[in-house]
């Protein structure tokens, strides 16, 4: 009985240190974006005629890093008729532009074309929030777009 309780003692103290650490790495991995991370102007500056503006904002954790990514690449074939603006919901920047759009409670990532987040394609209503459907984690729930139906409406709004 007494190498039975020692044994669960060792094991209780390993998961302990084994939560802990894992904790720690997590906290590290969520660390926001520096300031003035955001790619593009200034808030405020003029866009060229005919540029279509694109807000991302969203949460700087690790399971929305690969769909930021994506969301990049995608972004990155209309360099030249975009310009792009990234906000870190954790950031100062980041939490001015969301009370300015009107966003509240937990929603990991918003995409605002034009200032507009919802748009009508094929008789669908799309609303670019939270992950792409397929992307989302077990904790919050994919949205109800994908990454061809951005695709889309960035043709649709640059007439590419």
């Amino acid at each position: 009985m007494e190498m039975r309780r020692k044994m669960v003692r060792k094991w209780s103290r390993f998961l302990v240190l084994l939560l802990l650490a894992g904790g720690a790495l997590g906290l590290a991995a969520c660390v926001p974006l520096p300031a003035g991370a955001s790619l593009g102007a200034p808030a405020g500056t003029p866009l060229p005629p005919g540029t279509v503006s694109v807000d991302v904002i969203a949460l700087n954790h690790p399971p929305l890093r690969p769909v930021l990514a994506e969301v990049d690449q995608l972004l990155a074939g209309y360099a030249d008729k975009v310009h792009v603006t990234h906000y870190d919901f954790d950031t100062p920047q980041g939490a001015d532009f969301a009370k300015k759009m009107n966003l509240d409670g937990h929603i990991p990532l918003v995409i605002f074309i034009n200032g507009k987040d919802t748009f009508s394609l094929d008789g669908r209503t799309l609303n670019f929030r939270s992950f792409p459907q397929g992307a989302g984690t077990g904790m919050v729930a994919d949205g109800q777009w994908t990454m061809a139906d951005l695709d889309a409406v960035l043709k649709q709004v640059t007439a590419k």
